[in-house]
């Protein structure tokens, strides 16, 4: 009886090869839904940030700001220029995530505020879109700016 249950490393190993993807992928889709694509159908970036922008990588923010809003740590990157500031996650979470561009005029406000213990920055945008909570060199690149 020994073995009984166990599951076969030959055919455990494909399995896993092809379902990890799959839930993957899943997961990024059902991360972006829940406010990512919002934003970024209200403020889609058109274009790459320009070369002259300051990119700040591997920056974290929440969207919506509340305690179950989707969370990207340390997973985002961003450029602040002149015009506005493009977001954009990390290769691994880019699926269904199209690029976002914020221009500066469509900044309604910027506040400090706190995500759970954490300095962060409030930006709320013009439109129907949820908040964003910028932290970290995300959030003082935008407290910079205002």
């Amino acid at each position: 009886m020994e073995g009984q249950g166990a599951i076969d490393p030959a055919i455990f190993v494909p399995l896993f090869l092809l379902a990890f993807p799959v839930f993957w992928i899943a997961i990024v889709w059902i991360i972006a839904l829940q406010g990512w694509r919002t934003v970024a159908g209200a403020y889609p970036a058109t274009s790459d940030a320009p070369l002259s922008a300051r990119r700040v990588r591997f920056g974290s923010l929440s969207i919506g700001g509340k305690l179950m809003s989707p969370n990207y740590g340390s997973s985002v990157d961003g450029w602040f220029s002149q015009t506005g500031f493009w977001l954009r996650p990390a290769l691994p979470f880019r699926p269904f995530h199209p690029m976002i561009f914020v221009p500066w005029a469509r900044v309604e406000s910027v506040e400090q505020a706190r995500k759970q213990l954490r300095k962060a920055v409030r930006v709320r945008l013009a439109g129907n879109v949820p908040d964003l909570l910028l932290l970290g060199a995300l959030g003082r690149a935008v407290l910079e700016r205002k």
